[in-house]
């Protein structure tokens, strides 16, 4: 064992393997106890494949789950674009006057940097003019060593409370949750279907082992039949009954064969090695008995429908969505309105020249823009709210479907364990019943048609116990599953 954890399991498992046992007080094996019970004993070489070993390979190597945490890889790239819309850029003009009567020459560069704060902007740069121009140019000419200048920009209406680039930021973010809420539900998905196949795979080795029992007792009944008929003390018939029997059986165990092959190869899906490629889980051995879960989940949880509206992540995907159309909808409704932007800036040239450029200067003023038509934005205004509208409705009914996923899961979890209690008590009263008739056989008060119907109805009685105990330990899953819950590499249920 490799864990405190996964020791308790398997003692909990041996412990109810003796509680539902006919009584058994560890004495040696009776040659004429019903041939159903599997009592082989694992070699020392032999390994056990437990569930938290498939869980974890899973988790860790599946290639369903990397592809989906390539969708985070996506997010975050995504909010890096989105923050480089506030990289700073830089700038630059450049004229002069070929021909004509000036002979000016101008030039200026300037780094712009948006800021996240109210959309505000910081620009700074410097220019230089040299020569002549026109006065309705004027503006060009600067001193002698140019001149620096520095602003900023804030939008007070339009823009400023929330712009484009703000808002693809937000986005971006909760686009990396809705992405996260997407890994959360694939592990789900996929921890549960391990959990589902290992079952599966577990219930069919122990079939097969049943019948591969069954088998070995009808073919050791076999020999000692045809000894019998030899002597004379039994006639032919029972041979050839018996020989029915031996070939019935076998047909049992190949079927019962094919289905672990099967589950083998499902499993094998799920069980991945270290460079993510499906291996074989033939070599392992599988649990003697399937165990009943851990604990009985209706007398643990005292809302488990709240529980799993607080942990499932589609409520995270479905917030992180609203969240993302909350802030489309804050950006249209801002855009209706008009663009009142305050600019201040402040220039001092250096050098000589003009006297009245040697004095710092500070420009400060107002632009506004008023639309006359919003049709676009109010467009985009109704459509948001649409989608908020149908964000909420599809929260509504997903309680509304976890609900009912809920109490249908833990009325399977009720209806498995009452049918394991039958199943269990169904063995004990067929195994007793074949060992009553194989006593009665060897009085000479019975005959092999009633033994060997005997021991089949037992074989039958064992099989429909372990798929009792499997869809037990698959409603468990399930029920596991709805509460966003998975097993790690422990055996261990954890919260996503």
């Amino acid at each position: 064992m490799r864990s405190p954890e996964r020791l308790f399991r398997v003692l909990l498992s041996v412990a109810f393997v003796v509680n539902v046992s006919m009584g058994s007080d560890g004495a040696a094996e009776d040659p004429k106890d019903p041939p159903t019970r599997n009592k082989a004993k694992k070699t020392a070489a032999t390994s056990v494949l437990h569930l938290g070993d498939v869980i974890a390979a899973t988790l860790e190597r599946h290639p369903a789950l990397n592809a989906e945490k390539q969708e985070r890889v996506s997010a975050d790239a995504d909010v890096l674009s989105a923050e480089g819309a506030f990289d700073p850029s830089v700038k630059g003009e450049a004229l002069s006057y070929v021909t004509g009567g000036y002979s000016g020459n101008y030039g200026s560069t300037y780094v712009e940097q948006p800021l996240k704060f109210y959309g505000s902007k910081v620009v700074g740069g410097y220019r230089i003019g040299d020569g002549t121009f026109p006065t309705y140019d004027n503006w060009y000419e600067t001193n002698s060593d140019g001149e620096l200048g520095l602003g900023v920009e804030v939008p007070l209406l339009r823009d400023g409370p929330i712009d484009r680039r703000r808002a693809n930021i937000g986005k971006a973010e909760s686009g990396q949750q809705i992405a996260d809420s997407m890994v959360e539900q694939r592990k789900i998905e996929l921890a549960r279907a391990a959990a589902l196949t290992y079952w599966d795979w577990t219930a069919a080795r122990n079939k097969v082992k049943v019948y591969r029992q069954l088998l070995k007792v009808a073919e050791e009944r076999d020999r000692q039949i045809s000894e019998r008929v030899s002597r004379g003390d039994l006639p032919d018939f029972d041979r050839v009954d018996n020989q029915r029997a031996v070939l019935q059986r076998r047909a049992q165990l190949l079927s019962a064969e094919r289905s672990v092959k099967t589950a083998e190869f499902s499993l094998a899906l799920f069980y991945r090695d270290h460079a993510a490629q499906p291996q074989s889980v033939e070599r392992f051995d599988s649990l003697d008995r399937i165990p009943l879960p851990l604990f009985v989940p209706v007398h643990t949880h005292g809302d488990p429908v709240a529980e799993a509206a607080e942990a499932r992540p589609e409520f995270k995907n479905i917030k992180a969505q609203s969240e993302q159309n909350k802030i489309e909808l804050e950006l249209a409704r801002n855009q209706v309105l008009p663009r009142l932007d305050l600019r201040v800036f402040s220039y001092n040239d250096y050098g000589t020249g003009d006297p009245q450029r040697e004095e710092p200067e500070v420009k400060a003023g107002l632009r506004i823009e008023i639309p006359l038509a919003t049709r676009t934005q109010k467009g985009r205004i109704d459509y948001y709210e649409s989608r908020q509208k149908k964000l909420q409705f599809t929260e509504t009914f997903l309680r509304e479907r976890i609900r009912a996923d809920v109490q249908d899961a833990l009325n399977a979890l009720d209806i498995a364990r009452s049918r394991v209690e039958v199943t269990t008590a169904e063995v004990k009263a067929s195994e007793e019943l074949a060992r009553g008739e194989l006593k009665r056989f060897d009085l000479g008060d019975s005959n092999l048609i009633f033994v060997n119907l005997r021991e089949q109805n037992a074989a039958d009685a064992e099989v429909r116990e372990i798929e009792a105990l499997q869809d037990y330990q698959k409603a468990f899953v399930t029920f596991e599953a709805i509460l966003a819950r998975i097993q790690d590499s422990k055996g261990k249920a954890t919260s996503q």
